[in-house]
């Protein structure tokens, strides 16, 4: 069975973004990687990195994964900190990686935020839609919760399950 993959951003393991996560794919295969238990190195135009650096497996299982689902609080209308980091990585796939890089033509992305307001953060959901067209990458969509409150109504939350399910299939 394929399992997506959701990539946990967020400073708390434990807060509402991993709850939000946690009811988002509950009872679907999807596996969730939390970014605050790697040692994510920022992104070094000199290639300053460990050699276990986790970054490149990591994008090993996004190619593979029928879904790929970032996971992050809004900090300041944008990413948080430790998914910004994940997300500027994706440099080295331009420079370096090239190969890698092209595989993530065609994979399948959303979105999850979650933050204090009502509405989910217009300016990061704009991030989110350049990121996947800078790279090829399919936007499934974003999905908003507000604190530890229920999916934003024009969330495509069900749109999301359906395609998890869809396209686990035997491997």
């Amino acid at each position: 069975m394929k399992r997506s993959l959701a990539i946990l951003g967020s400073a708390r393991s434990d807060g509402n973004t991993a709850g939000a996560l946690a009811r988002l794919v509950h009872d679907l295969p999807c596996d969730v990687v939390d970014l605050a238990a790697l040692e994510l190195a920022p992104f070094s135009y000199v290639r300053d990195y460990r050699d276990d650096d986790p970054f490149l497996p990591l994008v090993e299982r996004i190619v593979e994964a029928p879904l790929t689902i970032l996971a992050t609080p809004v900090y300041w209308y944008s990413y948080s900190t430790s998914m910004k980091t994940f997300v500027d990585r994706f440099t080295d796939l331009l420079f370096w990686h090239k190969p890698l890089g092209r595989r993530l033509r065609g994979c399948a992305f959303a979105l999850l935020s979650t933050g204090s307001g009502p509405e989910p953060a217009a300016l990061l959901n704009e991030t989110f839609d350049s990121f996947c067209g800078y790279l090829g990458i399919r936007n499934l969509g974003t999905i908003y919760a507000a604190e530890n409150g229920p999916f934003h109504p024009d969330s495509p939350v069900e749109r999301i399950r359906a395609y998890i399910r869809q396209n686990a299939g035997a491997s």
